[in-house]
């Protein structure tokens, strides 16, 4: 069960990663670094599975406004 729940979480964290890779792509296109609060943001995200309650308590970052 740990394995299928980490598996869900880890799909869950991969989609959040990918509906903001346009910020990413933006600020490659424009040459302008990745606004702080975004770059913070992604780190939270790939920095899940450390979290001492993964994979079943985890506290989900809050995107940027």
């Amino acid at each position: 069960k740990d394995a299928e729940q980490a598996k869900s979480v880890r799909s869950q964290r991969d989609a959040e990663l990918v509906k903001s890779d346009w910020m990413v792509i933006k600020a490659s296109e424009t040459g302008v670094a990745l606004n702080t609060d975004w770059a913070a943001y992604r780190q939270a995200l790939r920095d899940i599975p450390e979290q001492d309650g993964f994979p079943w308590n985890v506290t989900w970052p809050t995107q940027p406004e």
